[in-house]
């Protein structure tokens, strides 16, 4: 009798334990938009500015294949006062960048195909090589883009 009762208080201090390592506090995972928010809040603009027309002339994509179609055909436009437009053959985004001061290149798109958005969509890049006549950006871990001035 006395085991089943030492049996009981070991079962009963196991299950509060469970209990309590569940039941402890959880981290909160904030939404992508949220965590883009606070990372675009980060950048400080370096003052650089990019003037002309550029247009895509390479991408390079580690997770596509070698033999992949063409690049998109797009053609960015950017004007010393920080305004830029982006079109390819379907869409037109405007708004306004910045160059931060770490080498990264951020686009607030505040317009798609003329009409506006209820909030920008940032769309960051870090510059590897900026030259007279092209800018190559790397858009995450695998991607890289060359823009060749028009």
């Amino acid at each position: 009798m006395r085991s089943w009762i030492k049996v009981g208080k070991l079962v009963l201090a196991g299950a509060v334990a469970l209990l309590a390592v569940s039941c402890g506090t959880s981290t909160q995972s904030r939404p992508a938009g949220a965590q883009q928010a606070s990372d675009t809040d980060s950048i400080e603009d370096s003052g650089k500015r990019l003037s002309g027309e550029f247009v895509l002339s390479a991408v390079e994509d580690g997770y596509r294949p070698k033999n992949a179609s063409a690049p998109l055909q797009m053609v960015v436009s950017f004007d010393e006062n920080g305004n830029f437009k982006r079109q390819d053959k379907s869409r037109v985004e405007e708004g306004a960048y910045l160059i931060g001061t770490r080498s990264e290149l951020v686009m607030y798109i505040e317009k798609v195909n003329g009409e506006l958005l209820g909030s920008a969509r940032v769309d960051r890049y870090t510059i590897i090589d900026q030259r007279d006549d092209s800018i190559t950006l790397q858009s995450g871990p695998s991607k890289t883009l060359v823009l060749r001035k028009r």
